[in-house]
């Protein structure tokens, strides 16, 4: 009979965290936000789709439960199928019912014969506005251009010259800079949006301030070229970010949990760099108000960071070669520049006499170096908490991760195994299971033609089918299916088409097709006619 003697590891993800404000998290692992796009076509309240599935998740033994992102916007979704809060009053008192279901479904409150409530996992609300990366017609007119801190346009396929510009244009439509009574709306958004989860009875909120979304697209140098407060140093880039931390903190409970997502870098040329997002996290400590940061990178423009294989360090390497090409050639056309190459350097997110880490054994937590820089930088006593996510499997990286001596941050953030494996905490922090057991981490599994894709020069499209494939797989927790990573594709998508649900029951299916369509088909058929054109212009 295996003792605890024999599962450290396991013991040690299973000790619960406490937060600043008193609320505890009963074990060291959360769930990571994942997009369910389970929402009604044109975006919706949550619905009966997300209860089954937050409900599985509930009982699944997470100690943090963080939602797939809550659109602030209905003008700007991410998706045409993700969860809005309306504008008008009507909508907005069904939202907020649909919400206090949601917030029982994801704590385990509706079903406390199975989640023990002195135990039952923390629920965290991610709260976003897309901004650039809202494609063209997501909830407003086709031809109505997205706001952003400043109009800079989406470049996905940039490297197909002049071909790949028109397509990114199609599918993202054009950019507008907000104006600063514009910025102050979103600002106030987010807070209405932060006290509507307080009052449905969620333990707190995330800002998505990563990944390319708004707030990050105003900390990033590359997406904010704006001369106001909001604009011009790393501080005023911030701003509007510890405007909403501020703002929330002063409306809800000391208990209310309020987290961010932020950025290591965008391992875009000219984005935001590490040294940039150090002060990002320094200043948010320093507030006084924020419970964690959720540690992640890149951004839709370079979506790496979703793929097999991601290795942060190979993405500076590549970022430092590209900037110094590029400061060889501005060097060449203009011989009275000098400091370019540095200051070009500096601009991607990387450090010119850093170098890249030995990686042995599986790669785990993406991360994690930055993670630590940012745990070390922190004095002993402060409300912050490090939440690390990406690539984190087994039992031993995540146990390494979190490891209170010399570990990079204070909780494991897990996605997508939890979107094949719901129950999964069960597993990770069972001491009867060894530490050295093939049975002690997540289950192997593999994304079919993941790797054949890889080799598609337009990244989106690999990181697209990537995230498709375990939004499939929500799909068969929600239809209360076994999770089974070796189900076939078909199967899958078969499955799929029957989980769309509104309030009082689920969607006719041919309606669901068209969403599938939408979200594979089309965007695939875009991508292809670039890299078809966009070969063809290159060779002649």
């Amino acid at each position: 009979m295996a003792t605890s003697e024999k599962a450290p590891e396991a013991g040690l993800i299973g000790r619960p965290l406490e937060f600043k404000g008193g609320k505890v998290a009963p074990n060291r692992l959360a769930k990571a936000p994942l997009e369910e796009t389970l929402a009604r076509t044109g975006g919706g309240p949550p619905n009966h789709a997300h209860f089954e599935l937050y409900r599985a998740w509930a009982r699944g033994g997470w100690g943090l439960i963080i939602t797939g992102n809550i659109a602030i916007d209905p003008l700007h979704l991410g998706t045409p199928w993700d969860v809005v809060i309306p504008y008008d009053e009507q909508s907005l008192a069904f939202f907020k019912g649909a919400m206090k279901r949601y917030a029982d479904a994801c704590t385990g409150r509706d079903q406390p014969d199975v989640v023990n409530p002195k135990s039952r996992p923390l629920a965290v609300v991610q709260l976003v506005h897309a901004g650039r990366q809202s494609m063209r017609g997501s909830g407003r007119g086709i031809t109505a251009p997205a706001l952003a801190p400043s109009a800079v346009p989406m470049s996905t396929m940039g490297n197909f010259g002049p071909i790949g510009k028109l397509f990114d244009h199609l599918l993202w439509g054009p950019v507008a800079a907000m104006t600063t009574e514009q910025v102050h709306q979103l600002r106030d958004r987010f807070v209405q949006a932060a006290l509507i989860c307080a009052e449905a009875g969620f333990d707190g909120v995330e800002l998505h301030g990563s990944h390319g979304y708004q707030l990050a697209a105003f900390l990033s140098p590359r997406t904010n070229l704006r001369t106001d407060q909001y604009g011009g140093s790393a501080k005023n880039r911030a701003r509007l970010l510890l405007e909403i931390v501020d703002l929330v903190r002063e409306k809800v409970k000391d208990d209310f949990i309020i987290g961010v997502k932020l950025n290591s870098s965008d391992y875009v040329q000219g984005g935001l760099t590490e040294e940039d997002a150090l002060l990002n996290v320094k200043w948010l400590a320093e507030t006084g108000k924020v419970d964690f940061v959720e540690i992640s990178g890149g951004n839709y423009e370079n979506p790496s960071f979703v793929m097999e294989g991601f290795d942060s360090e190979a993405e500076k390497v590549k970022l430092e070669k590209l900037s110094s090409k590029t400061a060889s050639a501005n060097s060449k056309s203009d011989p009275k520049a000098t400091g370019t190459g540095a200051n070009t350097v500096q601009g991607a997110g990387v450090d010119p006499t850093s170098k890249t880490t030995a990686r042995t054994g599986k790669r785990e937590a993406f991360f994690q170096n930055f993670a630590r820089r940012c745990r070390s930088s922190l004095p002993a006593d402060s409300r912050l908490k490090i939440i690390l996510t990406g690539g984190l499997r087994s039992r031993h990286g995540i146990a390494s991760a979190i490891n209170p001596d010399d570990g990079a941050a204070d909780m494991a953030c897990l996605g997508r195994p939890a979107a094949v494996f719901p129950s999964l905490p069960l597993r990770l922090t069972d001491t009867s299971i060894p530490d050295s057991s093939p049975e002690a981490g997540t289950p192997e599994y593999k994304v079919p033609a993941v790797t054949s894709l890889a080799l598609v020069p337009i990244k989106i499209i690999g990181a697209g089918w990537g995230t498709l494939w375990h939004t499939f797989h929500m799909a068969q927790t929600v239809l209360n299916q076994r999770a089974d990573a070796s189900k076939s594709t078909w199967s899958l998508i078969n499955d799929y088409t029957k989980t769309g649900a509104t309030q009082t029951g689920f969607k006719e299916s041919n309606d669901d097709w068209f969403m599938l369509a939408v979200m594979t088909v089309i965007p695939m058929l875009a991508c292809i006619a670039v890299f078809v054109f966009g070969s063809r212009s290159s060779s002649s």
